[in-house]
């Protein structure tokens, strides 16, 4: 992301395996997800950034964070992402 932080956030931390987990970030106006490796909700951070997803619109609940997620995720997970 760059440098302004954009409010409100939603995250959504979904564990694909018992070695496998990654949260999802996205920031209301910023018009991209961010792609975090392991357990960073609530971070603002950019630590275990493994991918930023486009999206062009902004969020209106957490369901719509969920269904990104499960769309990366399905054609993401399991293959080393970064």
């Amino acid at each position: 992301m760059n440098g302004k932080k954009h409010l409100p956030m939603a995250w959504h931390f979904e564990r694909v395996s018992s070695r496998e987990a990654y949260t999802f970030r996205w920031g209301r106006g910023s018009g991209m997800i961010t792609v975090h490796r392991g357990d960073a909700r609530g971070s603002h951070s950019d630590d275990n950034l493994v991918d930023c997803l486009p999206v062009g619109i902004d969020w209106i609940d957490d369901q719509d964070v969920r269904v990104q997620a499960r769309k990366w995720i399905r054609a993401n997970a399991g293959r080393g992402v970064r």
